[in-house]
């Protein structure tokens, strides 16, 4: 019952391949049809050959039979290599499917669970669905063929013997259910276990530089085992509880089979059966009982596939993005609107915006407005909610109430593609991709030359490194960049938008990685570069925007105070103590610098 369940749930899935499925099916049904004949013809070879004496029928049962088997061995070669093709498909249909919504969903979501869940997403549930539709499947519908051409062979040859089939093969199926609430019990423990070491992982790798520095190998060890001997508790009950259920079966058939070979051998003497005939049957009750076996060991995969698309269909169910970025956020089809705007700066404004995130509110009423081609700096202390700002102006994180408007029109109103398009970013924490240098700044532009990438390189402070890479731009990094140091890697995220030079520039704390000299450098190149483009950027070293046409000062999550740097030094105490904070950490600062 649980597998006809799960089967229509599952049934969209086989759709869009539903030839190649078929002819899998073909190629099974073909198969069990010819080696369902070769009982019979073993029949027919004891009765009128060994014991019957005709030898005139030895060689054409042996032939006949030969060429059974090799078509059933090309049969079963075709299907094998139909299912195999499909069980890849599939898992990569299913991750291309969670992936999309993954890309669909509100960016906090994904932030509140970490990378173990969605690591078990794609990888855990996604193959043990495919391992339902393509071996659990294909096995279940196999033995319940085969059931099927032997119970019709039974009753073709003696009805009395197709009744005890048919009442014996009930207890049968009943008897896996017993356990089936314990192993799906267990298979959802084992599911949490997955997902749980899959996140460790993650945090073991990642965390390996404070592992060490703390000195934390051994409280490292203490979780893993303890981890892992809750995961081995669960999978050995679950295993006995599948092996009871199989033993079980096998008890029961055991116990048919007795009763089979008495009754048979009455049928014998009476004259109803012959020697033949009862071998035959006794050959289709197995061919009818031992699939029973087969099916109930199957039952733990059953459920385990039951847990896995539970999963993903409860992903799927997370509402996608509607207010932020465009009503189909990442979707193929969206419409994009005109884009003859583009290359032109974009101006934004923001009127009482409110972010809140996990019920502490963030932004407070902010209100700002940027003129096209300003330059635009948020400063404050930390927790001030610059970074928050910055999200929700990208779409990454809905806004409460207000109203946020780019280039005259509400974010809403922005398809996600459009956005990307015309709005660029360096975030203050830079993601590294495993590739090539020129792999990871050609994310800025896809179609720029290697001349182009280079350039923007140069332009974010990367020259001298790139030129002592053994082989420069096209040096290949390790994951994620963990052989790169912290400057570096901003200045890989700055070079990816000088070569994007975007209608409007977001800087998320660009150079808090930097040293000084480096910072002026690189500052002085993202001026150039985005000279008549809308630029925003927020930091708490404010001695590096005293340029900036216009400064917002935040403070806990409203704006404070907004105005050039000379109006801001004789007006507001907050920026006179940010920029005081700021020359007491680095005393070598000219306070005349600007910018």
């Amino acid at each position: 019952m649980h597998s006809f369940k799960l089967l229509r749930r599952a049934l969209p899935l086989l759709a869009p391949r539903r030839r190649l499925v078929a002819l899998g099916y073909f190629c099974m049904l073909l198969g069990i049809a010819l080696a369902t004949a070769q009982p019979m013809l073993f029949s027919l070879l004891i009765d009128k050959v060994l014991t019957g004496g005709r030898t005139e029928w030895l060689a054409p049962l042996l032939t006949l039979s030969f060429l059974f088997a090799l078509a059933g061995a090309l049969l079963g070669i075709a299907r094998g290599a139909a299912f195999r093709y499909l069980g890849v498909k599939h898992i990569l249909d299913l991750r291309e499917r969670v992936l999309a919504h993954l890309r669909r969903i509100p960016l906090p979501e994904i932030e509140k669970h970490g990378p173990g869940k969605y690591s078990a997403l794609l990888g855990w549930d996604t193959a043990t669905v495919s391992n339902f539709i393509d071996n659990v499947l294909v096995e279940l519908a196999f033995q319940s063929a085969t059931m099927a051409f032997a119970l019709a062979m039974i009753f073709y040859m003696d009805w009395r013997l197709g009744i005890a089939a048919l009442l014996s093969a009930p207890l049968l199926v009943l008897v896996p259910r017993l356990y089936g609430k314990p192993i799906s019990r267990y298979a959802r423990r084992l599911r949490a276990h997955n997902e749980e070491i899959g996140a460790f992982m993650y945090e073991t790798i990642q965390g390996s530089r404070e592992i060490r520095a703390f000195g934390l190998e051994a409280w490292e060890s203490e979780r893993n085992g303890s981890m892992y001997r809750n995961l081995v508790a669960n999978s050995t009950r679950e295993a006995v509880f599948r092996t009871l259920s199989g033993q079980t079966s096998v008890l029961a058939i055991g116990a048919v089979i007795v009763f089979l070979y008495g009754f048979g051998s009455g049928q014998v003497q009476s004259g109803a059966l012959t020697v033949g005939s009862l071998v035959a049957a006794i050959q289709y009750f197995n061919s009818l009982l031992h699939p029973i076996t087969i099916m109930s060991n199957y039952f733990g995969d059953i459920k385990q596939g039951e847990v896995a698309l539970d999963k993903i269909e409860d992903f799927l169910r997370i509402p996608a993005e509607t207010a932020s970025a465009g009503n189909n956020s990442g979707a193929s089809n969206e419409r994009e609107p005109d884009n003859s705007e583009d290359g032109l700066p974009i101006g934004l404004e923001a009127r009482n915006l409110r972010v809140s995130c996990d019920g502490a509110n963030i932004l407070r009423g902010v209100g700002f407005r940027v003129r096209p081609g300003q330059f635009a700096a948020f400063v404050g202390r930390s927790g001030s909610g610059k970074t928050t700002l910055f999200k929700a102006l990208l779409g990454l994180a809905g806004a409460d109430s207000g109203e946020l408007l780019l280039g005259g029109r509400p974010l809403a109103a922005w398809t996600r593609r459009e956005l990307s398009r015309r709005v660029g970013v360096v975030f203050q924490e830079t993601f590294v991709f495993a590739g090539t240098l020129l792999e990871n700044i050609a994310i800025g532009r896809l179609s720029a030359a290697e001349e182009e990438i280079y350039e923007a390189a140069c332009l974010a402070g990367l020259k001298p490194f790139v030129d002592a890479l053994p082989h420069g731009l096209r040096t290949r990094i390790d994951n994620q960049g963990l052989q790169l140091s912290g400057g570096q890697r901003q200045r890989v995220a700055i070079a990816r938008a000088l070569l994007k030079r975007p209608d409007l520039l977001i800087l998320d704390e660009p150079t808090s990685a930097l040293d000084r000299a480096t910072e002026e450098e690189v500052l002085a190149s993202l001026r150039e570069r985005m000279k008549g483009k809308t630029v925003l950027m927020s930091t708490h070293r404010v001695e590096t925007v005293r340029a900036a046409d216009v400064i917002y000062v935040l403070d806990k999550g409203s704006v404070a105070d907004a105005g050039t740097h000379e109006e801001l030094a004789a007006r507001c105490p907050l920026y006179r103590e940010l920029l005081a904070e700021a020359y007491r950490h680095d005393p070598e600062r000219s306070p005349t610098y600007a910018g």
